[in-house]
C-alpha cells in the first residue's frame, strides 16, 4: 500500500529550463562574490565543489559537509570573506531569480491531492542547494507552506541523485519500505533510479530530461497535469 509521495522540484513542481537557471543563477552568484574573488574563478571552484557533492556516497558527512571541506580547500584565506557574501545572496538576492520559472497551478493541487489521500509527502530534490534556495523555489512553486515531512537540502542529505542511497535514505527517515514509496520527477537518470529500489515512479513528461527512450522505465508517465486531474477525480493511481 502506498504510504509516501516523494516529488522532485525543478521541472515537476515547478516547471523551467533547468539551464536557463543554470546560467541566470551562476551569473548571480558570482556577482554577489566579486568584491572578493572573481566570478570565472569563483564559478569554476563553486562548479567543482558542488561535483564533490555529487559522489557523496556514504553516511560519515553530509552534503553540505562535503562540499565546504571541498570548496575551503579551493579557495584557502579568501573563504572567510566569501562565506557572509554567500550567505547573504541565498537569504535575500536568490528569490529574485522567479523570473526563469513558470509555475503552474495543478503544482499545488497535485500535492494537496496526496495530502488528502493520507499521504505523506517529500519535497525530493536533488540536495546541491541550502535549504533558504530551496524554500525559494517551493515558493515560487506555490507549495512552501505545505506540510512536507522532508525536504531534502545539502544540509540533511548523505547522497545525491541518481546514488541509489538517496532514495534509501529518504525512505530510512520515513520508516517506510521503498515498495511503499512513489517518486514523482522529471529526470530519466535521476528520478527512474528510483524503481531499482522497488519504488513506483511517475515520470512527468512537461520537462523531460534525459533520453525520451526511458519513458518505458517508469511506472506511469504523463503531464503534471493530467496527473492532477487523476488524483483529484480517482485518487491515488
Amino acid at each position: 500500500m502506498l504510504q509516501a509521495v516523494l516529488f522532485d522540484l525543478d521541472g515537476t513542481l515547478l516547471p523551467m529550463d533547468q539551464r536557463e537557471f543554470l546560467d541566470a543563477y551562476l551569473k548571480e552568484v558570482s556577482l554577489a562574490v566579486h568584491p572578493v574573488i572573481e566570478p570565472g574563478d569563483f564559478k569554476r571552484a563553486l562548479m567543482a565543489s558542488t561535483s564533490a557533492m555529487t559522489t557523496n556516497n556514504g553516511q560519515a558527512l553530509t552534503n553540505e559537509e562535503v562540499f565546504w571541506i571541498d570548496f575551503r580547500i579551493r579557495l584557502g584565506d579568501l573563504l572567510p570573506a566569501i562565506k557572509p557574501l554567500l550567505d547573504s545572496y541565498y537569504t535575500e538576492k536568490f528569490r529574485q531569480l522567479a523570473y526563469v520559472a513558470h509555475p503552474c497551478p495543478e503544482a499545488r493541487i497535485l500535492v494537496k491531492a496526496a495530502l488528502e489521500c493520507d499521504l505523506r509527502i517529500v519535497l525530493a530534490t536533488n540536495p546541491l542547494f541550502p535549504l533558504t534556495a530551496i524554500l525559494s523555489r517551493m515558493s515560487w512553486a506555490g507549495v512552501d507552506d505545505l506540510p512536507w515531512e522532508l525536504i531534502t537540502s545539502y544540509e540533511v542529505m548523505h547522497f545525491c541523485k541518481p546514488h541509489p542511497g538517496y532514495y534509501r535514505e529518504i525512505a530510512a527517515h520515513l520508516g517506510v519500505p521503498p515498495e511503499e514509496c512513489l517518486m514523482v520527477g522529471n529526470n530519466v537518470g535521476d528520478d527512474l533510479i528510483a524503481g531499482s529500489l522497488g519504488m513506483k515512479t511517475y515520470l512527468v513528461t512537461d520537462c523531460l530530461l534525459g533520453d525520451p527512450a526511458g519513458i518505458c522505465r517508469a511506472d506511469w508517465h504523463g503531464s503534471i497535469k493530467n496527473l492532477a486531474r487523476l488524483w483529484q477525480n480517482q485518487g491515488v493511481i
